[in-house]
């Protein structure tokens, strides 16, 4: 960069203008008259202490004057520090005379020196130079009066930088710039000693250089000579980490103003303090912020270097000191070379940073990154420090010698978002008060939309990044001892390159120490942050991917040469590195799998990782990677890996293919499972794992209906040679999958575990059956359902999320299509789940929450599904048994059994709780208290209740799943009836009846068959389920008899008259048998008084007479019409017509609806005697049919769904557009859209049509209709998904218990109005999406490329 200019470096060490002419003279000369000439002027001065002569301030009248008096001072500013006071007068002279071009200067100042003030200011600028040369041999006190003399010189500096800088001619601003090289030159160059005036003073002198420097840049740009020279200078500094500090805080403000200028003030912003802001002159043109930050960027030339101590050790300072000192023989081994791998690590992390920036990324931590780094770095460092031999001790500036503000580095700059303010990193350096903080991947940065492409940003970074990646690794094909190749940025000029070369020998010996590794790793972090940040249509080069690749595969190794940190930082910043599509990221997957191996297979790490990142969050970084990688084995199938460095001993190896790596993979993924103890990172290998599962099973379906096109025996020979087929096949593998979930875990699945947060594993090597097992999607649903059901109940039952999330992929293996089917591992399942049913539900009452609740409520759910799409099992009676006990449980809050008997100790609640046994006898219902856990656990034990009642193995019905009902309804059903009246006149026709306050039954007291006779009638029964038809009819045989009942319903006919009564006995009947006579009577007999005494001691005989008198008249009138109907008989003839019996007619007229409403038990003399109470409503009902709105009233609860029901708008969005308008149009033809998306789409569900559709169809309106309408449009052919835009037609999904419809607007169902936006209002651009009335609505928006779908 500054080849073709000349260095100043030898100019300013050699320049003389220092020199005064009273150094020919013999030191007593000199310093007696300094000292006279000094103390006579000090008195004049305004600042003296004894001004009482007024008139001899101005006794410099000529020039010559003044140039003799300055020649005095400058040899009074080299006196011997015993010297202060002489010493501290010439200071407080020059420090008065500086003012010469402020506006008002003082007036001490001469008039000669107030006409020319430029020349002799650069004079001054030569002189006070002596001020700062180290006096050696001085005591502690003497150098800390001699840095406040250079404190007070830089103070005044500043002031007439700041103050005049539009007087300073650039001759000035040069003299200037010079003097603060050479004073920090002399100062920072040699190596650091503890307690020299270079200790106490460095970190100020280097903060006034870089602050003027910046300064001058806004009014007087220094030459190129001169930033040469600034650059060659402090390649020499590098050992004091001050420099890098200094570094670090200007190139933070100039990228802070840079990304300003270049990408708008919407751009994520790089915040940096008020102090700090203040330094940036806001006079600075954008071109010169751009060539300062560049200049400023590589004025330390490249960071590695810091790594390497044989560089920063060669300098000529340090040579010399080799050369002078009596101890150190070499000059590496000075005791200041210490901290070069904390300064190291600053460097890098500064570059990061600087990265970051342009990434455009946004933290949400208010904690400063680099007073943490300090912080690690010095940690890391003290291993170094204590290896190597203790020479000289080099501290840094004194606490009490720093300054708050005037001279720290303590500001903020943190990298926050124009509208959030959220605040990133920072630059303090100091090691003071350090709180240090950890990573998480929830602070992961967000990326700015405008931000540049990667190529730009490793054009500028890449150089360093790359070094610092590979800090210590042996490329394959160099000699071990003799020398690397040369690692320098591409802005190096020729004359530098010389001082990038580092040997292997001195990087692998960094290496063997660790004592760089955190600086390496913060350089692979900041690779991978960019990668990571490519754009879907953005191409990196080859050549930066290929050094990417090179530098991951070193910091991935895991052989004994491991580096923790460099691992930990790649797998923590590269999350999305499969996710990105970069060209040849396959040959990384081995590499990855072996480092993710490491950390995940074992929660105590026998390693150190980086100390920033938590363990947790680095198995959750790697668990990122792993579920990115599971699917890759199935797509890419047989594709051969190519090792990156392959060696040229090892010629036997196999190549590596993508499948063969899927074992390991799901051994990986099942056993990070069972170690793991964190919450969200169980969650997330348990949303893997059913992945995994679904993915092989489909997989596997795909090739065996590719092998049935070919060879329809294809499918079923294949699979009996592999696995024995059927119920033996299941055992096997469920056995083979349960040996190996109890021998990982002490504990069985129905036993009560620990409760502790991780496992206690005891695990056994696996056999090959179980290993053989996981190569079949059969197997794998075995092992998966054992290892989360046993885990469920060992380890997660107590731990609301990932209980939760366990069940969640129970009821995800539900869905996985087997052939044959797993069945003894879905029994053991659905076993597993009821036992948890049970266990949660006997937990003590202080245990009982809204989360407890909750998990019972979500395994009732997976328990349905289980049952709906495995109907088979509950033909098992045992499995029947287990779920309608748990379904009682939930309901009733007990079993029907007795718990009297058996009392078990519980270790998790450390309590004795009742058990219940099979021989118990059953507690009846009504002998039962219902008490169940919850009103949840109740309605959703009950919701099991009804799907075993009516859906399992009755789903879809024949409808489809549209549908859980019956779409017959009133209209339907007239229609089927002979004699159909319209509309208006239907509820006359049916009798509705309210039925224990829950179900409203319409009945229709007619037959579908018009033809038959028997007792019928047809009911639309309205509940909680839904609406039902049924039609019913009274009958005494089943219609297989009905020729039986045809002959018993015809006149069976009478049988021939005949006359003949037979013979009639007159037989007088008795009262007792006649033995009865025989007997004596006794005395006894006689006590009772007869009729006849009874009447005459009475006076009774006329009564008694008149009656035996109406007696005999009446037998009289009998006898006598007795006679009479003989003679009348007798003349009649026989049969007598009058009196022939004949069959009554079959009944055609029944009351039905009285005759279902008592055979049910809703009509009984016993509910019409219970008397009425005003709280509870009789359990039977009748409405008034002939109200008018009693139709619509059903017709709107016909409206209520008995399922969810939600709705997702898919938008099809490209790069760069924001518009409203734009996104909507794009699906209004099939060549705006890509043809993945409509792939994507038609696998979203079924397309149907709204105006046919019985089920949910996005909107309110035209959703669980029983009619259909006539379209006769045809549909609109060619479109790029409009046609579902819900005015037609929707893409339709659902199962027993959801129904969603995806509808794509489109701009004929959708208008958009320009217009301003409330902030509450979801809006694209300038313009807001007007959507009609619709339910809970997730909106799913899929990029352009590669048909991403992304819910927000």
């Amino acid at each position: 960069m500054y080849a073709e200019w000349a260095s100043l470096q030898t100019a300013i060490q050699t320049d003389p203008g220092n020199t005064s002419v009273l150094n020919i003279f013999p030191q007593t000369v000199g310093k007696d008259v300094a000292c006279a000439v000094v103390k006579s002027m000090s008195q004049a001065l305004s600042i003296g202490v004894n001004s009482n002569n007024a008139d001899n301030t101005n006794r410099l009248m000529s020039e010559k004057d003044v140039k003799w008096t300055m020649e005095v001072i400058c040899y009074g500013l080299s006196l011997p520090l015993e010297e202060h006071e002489a010493l501290r007068d010439c200071v407080n002279i020059y420090c008065e005379w500086l003012t010469a071009l402020n506006p008002q200067p003082k007036s001490s100042v001469p008039a000669v020196l107030l006409q020319e003030p430029n020349d002799y200011i650069q004079l001054m600028f030569k002189h006070l130079y002596n001020v700062f040369i180290p006096r050696p041999k001085s005591g502690i006190d003497l150098v800390k009066r001699q840095a406040l003399l250079c404190h007070r010189v830089l103070r005044h500096v500043q002031l007439l930088a700041t103050e005049s800088m539009r007087n300073l001619s650039r001759g000035s601003w040069e003299a200037m710039l010079k003097f603060l090289l050479a004073i920090t030159d002399t100062l920072m160059a040699p190596p650091k000693e503890k307690d020299d005036i270079g200790d106490q003073i460095g970190e100020r002198v280097i903060n006034v250089l870089f602050e003027l420097w910046l300064l001058s840049c806004a009014h007087c740009f220094p030459i190129p000579s001169l930033w040469k020279t600034f650059r060659a200078m402090s390649l020499n500094w590098r050992h004091h980490d001050a420099l890098v500090s200094q570094w670090h805080r200007i190139n933070t403000i100039l990228t802070s103003q840079l990304l300003k200028d270049r990408f708008g003030t919407d751009y994520p912003e790089l915040q940096v303090s008020d102090e700090d802001g203040a330094i940036l002159p806001t006079s600075m043109t954008q071109d010169q912020v751009i060539q300062s930050w560049f200049r400023f960027l590589h004025i330390i030339s490249n960071p590695v270097d810091l790594s390497n101590i044989q560089i920063i050790s060669q300098t000529p300072k340090f040579l010399h000191m080799a050369l002078t000192s009596e101890v150190v023989i070499d000059p590496a081994q000075h005791n200041c070379l210490r901290s070069l791998p904390q300064i190291f690590f600053k460097a890098m992390k500064s570059v990061s940073i600087l990265v970051d920036a342009f990434l455009g990324v946004s933290q949400n931590t208010v904690k400063d990154d680099m007073s943490f780094l300090s912080s690690m770095a010095s940690s890391t460092s003290m291993s170094v420090r204590s290896s190597m031999p203790s020479i000289n001790s080099g501290g840094s500036t004194p606490p009490e010698r720093r300054k708050a503000k005037a001279f720290s580095v303590s500001g903020k700059h943190k990298l926050v978002h124009s509208r959030s303010s959220v605040s990133a990193r920072s630059d303090s350096f100091s090691s003071e008060n350090l709180t240090p903080y950890h990573l998480t991947l929830d602070s992961l940065p967000v990326l700015a939309a405008k931000r540049p492409k990667c190529n730009s940003i490793l054009h500028m970074f890449g150089a360093w990044l790359f070094d610092g990646a590979l800090l210590g690794v042996k490329v394959h094909g160099e000699d071990d001892m003799g020398t690397s190749r040369v690692r320098s940025s591409s802005f190096v000029d020729g004359q530098d390159r010389s001082q990038s070369v580092i040997t292997s020998s001195s990087h692998i010996s960094a290496n063997k120490n660790s004592a760089n590794e955190a600086g390496r790793a913060e350089a692979c972090g900041a690779l991978c942050r960019i990668f990571c940040a490519k754009k879907t249509d953005e191409s990196i080069l080859p050549v930066y991917l290929a050094r990417f690749y090179i530098a991951l595969y070193h910091a991935l190794d895991v052989s004994e040469n491991q580096s923790g940190p460099a691992l930990a930082s790649v797998l923590f910043n590269s999350i999305d590195l499969l996710r990105l599509d970069l060209d040849g990221v396959l040959v990384l997957v081995p590499r990855l799998l072996d480092a993710m191996e490491v950390v995940l297979s074992d929660t105590s790490p026998k390693i150190r990782y980086h100390d920033q990142i938590p363990l947790i969050e680095l198995r959750k970084s790697a668990i990122h990677l792993l579920l990115s990688m599971l699917c890759l084995p199935l797509h890419f199938k047989s594709l051969t890996i190519k090792d990156i460095v392959k060696s040229q001993d090892d010629t036997t190896q196999e190549p590596v293919t993508v499948i063969s790596l899927r074992v390991r993979i799901t051994e990986l993924l099942l056993k990070a499972l069972l170690v793991e103890v964190d919450p969200m990172n169980t969650q997330m290998l348990l949303g893997g794992l059913t992945l995994l599962v679904q993915d092989l099973s489909v997989f596997e379906e795909m090739e065996k209906a590719a092998l049935s096109n070919q060879d329809p025996l294809a499918d079923t020979t294949t699979y009996s040679v592999t696995q024995p087929a059927g119920l033996d096949k299941d055992r096997a593998d469920s056995e083979a999958s349960v040996k190996m979930t109890q021998s990982e875990s002490p504990r069985s699945a129905v036993s009560v575990g620990s409760t502790s947060s991780g496992p206690d594993l005891t695990t056994e090597p696996e056999t090959h059956h179980q290993i053989k097992a996981r190569d079949t999607a059969h197997g794998l649903f075995g092992q998966a359902a054992s290892v989360v059901s046993n885990r469920l109940m060992a380890s997660w039952k107590l731990d609301l999320n990932i209980a939760l999330a366990a069940i969640e992929v129970i009821l995800g293996l539900s869905k996985v299509k087997l052939n044959p089917h797993n069945s003894l591992m879905c029994k053991r399942t659905i076993k597993w789940m009821c036992d948890f049913i049970v266990y949660q539900c006997s937990r003590p009452a202080p245990s009982h929450s809204k989360d407890l609740h909750s998990m019972i409520v979500a395994a009732f759910h997976c328990l349905m599904s289980w049952l709906v799409d495995h109907h088979y099992l509950l033909q098992d009676k045992e499995c029947l048994h287990t779920v309608l006990e748990v379904v009682e449980l939930g309901i009733s809050g007990s079993k029907s059994q007795r718990t009297e008997q058996m009392i078990v100790f519980d270790w998790d609640t450390k309590q004795k709780v009742t058990k219940n046994r099979a021989s118990d006898p059953p507690k009846f219902k009504a002998e039962k208290d219902l008490m169940p856990a919850s009103e949840r656990v109740k309605h959703a034990a009950e919701a099991v209740l009804d799907i075993i009642i009516d859906h399992v193995g009755m789903f879809p019905p024949p409808c489809g799943p549209e549908s859980t009902c019956s779409l017959l309804d009133e209209d339907s059903l007239l229609k089927m009836h002979a004699g159909y009246i319209v509309p208006e006149q239907q509820p006359a026709k049916f009798r509705y009846f309210v039925l224990e306050n829950a179900i409203i039954i319409g009945i229709l007291e007619k037959s579908v068959n018009s033809e038959d006779t028997l007792p019928s009638l047809t009911a639309l029964i309205r509940g909680p389920f839904g609406r039902h038809a049924w039609s019913m009819q009274l009958r005494h045989l089943a219609k297989s008899h009905q020729n039986s009942l045809t002959v018993v319903n015809k006149d069976p006919g009478r049988p021939v008259p005949d006359d003949n009564i037979g013979v009639h006995h007159n037989i007088t009947h008795r009262h007792f048998p006649e033995v009865v006579d025989a007997i004596p009577k006794t005395k006894s007999e006689s006590s009772i008084p007869s009729l006849g005494q009874v009447i005459d001691e009475n006076n009774l005989r006329q009564e008694h007479d008149k009656i035996l008198s109406f007696i005999g008249a009446q037998v009289d009138f009998e006898n006598k019409m007795a006679a009479k109907h003989k003679t009348d008989r007798e003349k009649s003839p026989f049969p007598n017509p009058k009196v022939d019996c004949k069959a009554p007619s079959l009944c055609d007229e029944f009351q039905t609806a009285r005759l279902f409403l008592s055979h049910y038990g809703f009509l009984t003399l016993e509910a019409l005697k219970e008397p009425t109470t005003a709280s509870l409503p009789p359990s039977l009902v009748m409405l008034n049919s002939g109200n008018e709105s009693l139709s619509s009233d059903l017709d709107a609860l016909d409206r209520i769904p008995t399922r969810s029901n939600d709705t997702a708008f898919v938008f099809y969005v490209k790069t760069k557009q924001t518009a409203a308008h734009s996104i909507i149009n794009n699906v209004t033809s099939s060549a705006n859209v890509q043809p993945q998306f409509l792939a994507f789409v038609q696998s979203l569900g079924w397309p149907i049509d709204v105006h046919r559709h019985a089920g949910w169809t996005g909107h309110m309106t035209s959703s669980w209709r029983t009619t259909q309408e006539d379209t006769p449009e045809p549909y609109a052919a060619g479109t790029g998904g409009s046609i579902y835009d819900g005015r037609r037609q929707v893409l339709y999904w659902a199962d027993v218990s959801t129904e969603i419809a995806f509808v794509i607007p489109s701009p004929y169902m959708y208008h958009l109005t320009p217009q301003v936006i409330p902030s509450a209002r979801p809006s694209v651009g300038k313009y807001q999406l007007v959507f009609a009335l619709y339910p809970p609505v997730y909106l799913y928006f899929v990029t352009a490329l590669h048909g991403l779908l992304l819910w927000l």
